[in-house]
């Protein structure tokens, strides 16, 4: 049976002069489940990239003081849930958590949710603001697209470049954007391409798999004259930049251009040549 819960976002706000903030965590509270947790999470990476300037120990050391806090909240509402009469004052005690304040970590405005397991509901609502569960590789992909189809309709472009697929009978891919001649033969083509994954594997997997399409479509002879890739790339040094930096040249290698998706010059010079 469904019952009602209570959920709000911890955010991480170190600047309170920007109001720029990370999503860090979530708490859950289901009276009628008798439960309260919170999931948060200590990783730093994604942090530093968004603060820069800021220094790992304030994160760390401000991260853990809050777990304890949240520690506590836990074990205080287990007290007054444990017999099921003290479901008001357990609600009192949420309230007062995610009560406006001036402070590193904050909390979003309340939302109601349904479910019949709060602690699965806790890690689903976890994975998707903290941990972008939705951020896919498509989804990615999907952003790019949609930034290059804005650009080409700004110019006077758009109807030069209709979705199409490249290949011949059932081994065909699907692109975004292909410029087709008289014949009605693919002349050029703009895919986008997120080479930006923070699993170096992943890049050099993704790489691969159209580095394999496009030798495919060369030897099938149905290459388009022109291919731009449109990409992502991994910010700073180490193993995610030296996988791209492979799949990249072996792109190249296929007679493919990369160039930086924000690059909405070097794009456009394809679209118009």
């Amino acid at each position: 049976m469904n019952h009602t819960a209570r959920y709000s976002i911890v955010r991480f706000l170190p600047y309170a002069e920007t109001e720029e903030f990370a999503n860090v965590g979530v708490v859950l509270f289901a009276p009628a489940k008798r439960y309260f947790d919170f999931r948060l999470t200590h990783k730093w990476r994604r942090i530093g990239a968004f603060f820069e300037p800021l220094e790992r120990r304030v994160f760390a050391e401000g991260v853990r003081a809050f777990n304890e806090e949240l520690q506590r909240t836990r074990a205080l509402t287990a007290d007054m849930l444990g017999d099921g009469l003290g479901q008001t004052s357990a609600a009192r005690v949420f309230e007062d958590l995610v009560r406006p304040r001036e402070a590193l970590f904050r909390f979003s405005s309340v939302r109601a949710v349904m479910t019949e397991a709060p602690e699965a509901k806790l890690a689903a609502l976890f994975d998707h603001y903290v941990e972008h569960a939705f951020a896919t590789p498509e989804y990615h992909e999907a952003l790019i697209e949609r930034a290059v189809r804005g650009v080409l309709r700004r110019e006077g472009l758009g109807q030069r470049f209709r979705q199409a697929k490249l290949g011949t009978g059932t081994l065909r891919f699907s692109v975004p954007f292909a410029e087709m001649d008289e014949a009605g033969r693919v002349r050029r083509v703009i895919k986008p391409m997120h080479l930006a994954h923070d699993d170096p594997i992943r890049i050099l997997d993704h790489g691969s798999q159209w580095v394999g399409r496009l030798r495919h479509l060369e030897r099938v002879h149905a290459l388009p004259d022109k291919l731009l890739l449109a990409v992502t790339e991994p910010d700073g040094d180490g193993d995610r930049l030296e996988a791209y930096n492979e799949a990249r040249r072996e792109l190249q290698d296929t007679g493919a251009i990369l160039v930086p998706a924000k690059d909405e010059t070097r794009i456009l010079a394809f679209a118009r040549t």
